[in-house]
């Protein structure tokens, strides 16, 4: 969270030289609130924090950050495990139906949500979303919401000198955000080949770019997380190798890669 919150600082710096330098920050900003997710995660399986309390109290609070309301985002993610890969999916959106795309299909698919189109997809799970606005309010934890955001706004608008930049960490999130999203569940979901498309769960080898953009806290190990969603993150590569599970690739952008390419033998 620091890199972002000092990113935001940034913004209002930048503004007060020129109006559209801030805007340069919104890849950056939309992928770190993504990667604020891949940890938020953990708490949705409590082994963040050995306390269940800790896990949902940090939970929220990194929902509040990233105008994810926690509560939404672990009942969608626990159907994910359930029913990863079948119609039920929650996460389905990402990766379903990707073998049978042409190439053309497969790149507008890939790139949609940088025109925030995978907002669609997601709003149920944002702190925005009427249902859950009814449950903050209810519960108390809105004023938790609220007061963080409120936060956001003062710090990315330099505390009002700059209004306008108020909608960067939005804008930022559904599209950068959403965009590194897909690319990991397509990644680790999607089908290549003859694959039957149902129950699809692969890890990668861990690497330093797929670190940067795609995972956080050994989520390259997704299969054994899966297999074992109460195993902490840490004890992840221990798992993989206790189990002698191969890598299914090198990478996770060389699984997207070949993904591509099989889209455009099946065309052809």
């Amino acid at each position: 969270m620091l890199p972002l919150f000092v990113l935001l600082g940034i913004a209002p710096v930048l503004a007060d030289r020129d109006a559209y330098t801030p805007w340069l920050l919104s890849p950056v900003v939309g992928l770190l609130v993504y990667r604020i997710t891949v940890v938020m995660h953990d708490c949705t399986h409590h082994t963040l924090f050995k306390s269940d309390r800790m896990n949902n109290a940090v939970g929220s609070f990194l929902g509040a950050v990233t105008g994810v309301d926690f509560g939404s985002f672990s009942r969608q993610h626990w159907r994910h495990h359930q029913s990863y890969g079948e119609s039920g999916d929650p996460q389905g959106f990402h990766y379903a139906d990707l073998k049978r795309k042409t190439p053309a299909r497969f790149c507008w698919h890939v790139v949609k949500p940088l025109l925030g189109l995978n907002l669609c997809h997601t709003f149920a799970e944002s702190v925005l979303a009427p249902r859950n606005v009814a449950r903050l309010v209810r519960t108390g934890e809105f004023a938790l919401v609220a007061l963080v955001q409120l936060a956001i706004l003062a710090i990315v608008t330099g505390f009002g000198r700059h209004p306008v930049l108020a909608a960067l960490p939005l804008l930022s999130t559904v599209t950068f955000g959403l965009f590194f999203s897909q690319l990991r569940g397509i990644a680790e979901h999607g089908a290549m080949g003859d694959t039957i498309e149902t129950r699809i769960v692969r890890s990668h080898a861990p690497r330093w770019l797929d670190r940067i953009l795609l995972y956080d806290v050994n989520f390259n190990y997704h299969s054994e997380h899966h297999e074992h969603p109460q195993v902490p993150s840490c004890h992840l590569p221990a798992v993989h190798q206790a189990i002698g599970a191969p890598d299914t690739s090198g990478s996770m952008l060389a699984t997207l890669s070949a993904m591509y390419t099989g889209t455009r033998r099946s065309d052809a």
